[in-house]
């Protein structure tokens, strides 16, 4: 489990992760994780989650560091950079479906109103409230997200899609995030619907296709 995230202020692309094992904080680790591609742009925050996965899967974390090994101030075994990139060269990072949920629960969670946009004499929606959500089918290709709120008839639930037609991951949502506060105010919804249906919700609409 991810114990910190440090900042380093004499290399700003680099971010440093301390994992531990959660119990003992001599089981700590720190992982000197570059910010930036290898054509100098922004890595994003999903491959970021990704890249350290792939460290604590593929560090021999059940090997002890060598004591002359670099350390922090803390004390805590640092992994420098370089070999980072030797050990995610020999395994990339690659999304999973934890990252799928975050970003289609991200992309759905609105953010808050500012106060006077809002007037309850003239029934404005409300913002969207993010409840719950579920992993489905076998094939884990898509979620649903239980939300209320935004003039919509109590809770529902959005199915979004995971994977794209290719079997990748999605990291983002981006289309439907936009689209759906539209597809909500025009009661285009109602043209998105799904035979399923579900305790945790009044009603089903299938957002798979976008």
């Amino acid at each position: 489990m991810v114990r910190g995230v440090l900042p380093l202020p004499q290399h700003r692309d680099l971010v440093r992760v301390v994992v531990w094992d959660g119990t003992a904080p001599t089981t700590s680790r720190a992982y000197d994780v570059p910010l930036l591609d290898p054509d100098g742009n922004d890595v994003p925050a999903a491959e970021l989650v990704a890249a350290v996965r792939q460290l604590v899967r593929h560090s021999p974390g059940d090997r002890p560091p060598a004591p002359a090994g670099p350390r922090d101030g803390h004390g805590i075994p640092v992994v420098p950079v370089d070999t980072v990139r030797k050990i995610l060269d020999a395994h990339p990072a690659a999304l999973d479906l934890s990252d799928a949920l975050y970003a289609a629960a991200a992309g759905i969670a609105p953010s808050r109103d500012t106060a006077g946009d809002t007037d309850a004499g003239t029934g404005s929606q409300d913002g969207l409230v993010l409840l719950g959500f579920l992993l489905l089918d076998k094939g884990r290709e898509r979620a649903r997200l239980y939300v209320t709120g935004g003039g919509l008839p109590g809770t529902v639930g959005l199915d979004v899609g995971l994977r794209d037609r290719h079997g990748a991951v999605i990291s983002a949502i981006t289309g439907l995030s936009a689209a759906l506060p539209s597809l909500i105010a025009d009661d285009q919804l109602s043209y998105n619907p799904s035979d399923e249906t579900d305790p945790y919700c009044a009603t089903v609409f299938d957002l798979t296709h976008w």
